[in-house]
């Protein structure tokens, strides 16, 4: 797309949160490659993050501000963190994606936490007349949990998870399968929450809302420090691609890097369901936050099924000589499910960054374990 049709133009302020996390740090780096300036929150001071964008980006030397600053917002559920000014000055557009990863098998203060995030960002946005888009990060798991083999299941915009939902506040739920409900409930009743909220208050901009299986990728450790360390600003959704710092905390790319040690943690973790690479991710997120024509839609990042038999078949091809794989599940089955708004997503990857089709999965595997295994 022409950058003079974009709905925001460049070198406009965007606010991102969860700067730091997976998919929000490729969010970051598109953005600033597109020319747009860009404030991302962060719980805690990290340093690394905008060393990280300076070296890229420029600023960094004393009195110049970059492309890219960092703002500490240690708890988004709370109001008044978003009436400071150094939060949402000047942004002309909201990205939304810091959830809570806590995995506690807590519906009240989970829940709470994600519903009240979402919707102090909307009524933030709301405030500000300077804002023109926000965007959401939902996750598959608001619409369904993958399950191998079973037919007739049909995706599309109005395809709720309400089965995680009940299980979350019932009682009778077993206490090693509360956690995941509740993680899919958060995000259930966070994104519910928020077309409701845009339903009513009818606000003075555009919303849309991403809805990502699996992320993958490659990573920048000669730029970043060391000493990995775990966030909550990320997606519990099935991405593979690059991590661009190794403090990143890559979720899902970062436990299936790890069947290359020989730990199957995540094989029996996961049943067989759908991926995107992260890169992809990102880069529908610009386009919800920057096409023209997208407007009030779930935008479903979904770009191919696959089973760990695939998974380990293709590690076994990038490495070759590791001897550490264990072996696949036997007869695990697919995930059969329709995704009726998958291949949309697809054309807007086409028309607007004029990509010839998703990033594969071979290629988003490739680029995850880069220079790490």
């Amino acid at each position: 797309m022409d950058p003079s049709n974009y709905s925001i133009p460049r070198g406009s302020l965007i606010l991102v949160t969860g700067a730091n996390g997976y998919i929000a740090s490729h969010v970051v780096d598109i953005l600033l490659q597109l020319g747009y300036r860009v404030r991302g929150t962060v719980r805690a001071a990290k340093p690394w993050l905008d060393r990280f964008f300076e070296h890229r980006y420029g600023g960094g030397e004393e009195n110049e501000k970059g492309a890219f600053e960092s703002v500490v917002v240690p708890a988004l559920e709370k109001e008044e963190a978003w009436s400071r000014s150094d939060v949402m000055e000047g942004v002309r557009g909201v990205v939304h994606i810091a959830s809570d990863l806590s995995m506690a098998a807590e519906p009240h203060a989970v829940i709470s936490r994600v519903i009240k995030s979402t919707i102090n960002a909307l009524e933030a946005a709301d405030k500000w007349t300077s804002v023109k888009r926000a965007v959401l990060t939902s996750s598959s798991a608001a619409a369904f949990i993958s399950q191998a083999d079973v037919k007739g299941v049909t995706i599309d915009e109005n395809t709720w998870n309400d089965a995680a939902v009940e299980a979350a506040w019932s009682p009778s739920t077993p206490v090693d399968e509360l956690a995941y409900h509740v993680y899919a409930a958060s995000k259930t009743q966070g994104e519910r929450e928020a077309w409701d909220w845009v339903k009513r208050r009818k606000p003075h901009f555009e919303f849309n809302v991403i809805v990502p299986n699996t992320n993958v990728s490659w990573m920048f450790s000669n730029i970043c420090g060391t000493h990995p360390k775990r966030t909550g600003d990320t997606d519990l959704t099935r991405q593979y691609g690059r991590i661009l710092c190794p403090e990143i905390a890559g979720s899902t790319m970062t436990w299936t890097s790890n069947l290359l040690k020989g730990d199957d943690t995540v094989v029996r973790k996961f049943p067989p369901q759908w991926f995107v690479n992260v890169e992809d991710c990102a880069r529908l997120h610009v386009i919800a936050l920057l096409d023209p024509d997208v407007r009030s839609e779930r935008i479903f990042a979904f770009a191919g099924k696959f089973n760990w038999t695939d998974i380990i078949g293709i590690l076994r091809k990038l490495r070759p000589d590791n001897k550490l794989l264990p072996e696949p599940p036997a007869n695990e089955g697919r995930d059969l499910s329709d995704v009726v708004l998958a291949p949309r997503a697809e054309q807007l990857l086409k028309n607007f960054f004029a990509r010839s089709s998703w990033v594969g999965l071979e290629q988003s595997l490739a680029d995850g374990i880069e220079g790490r295994y």
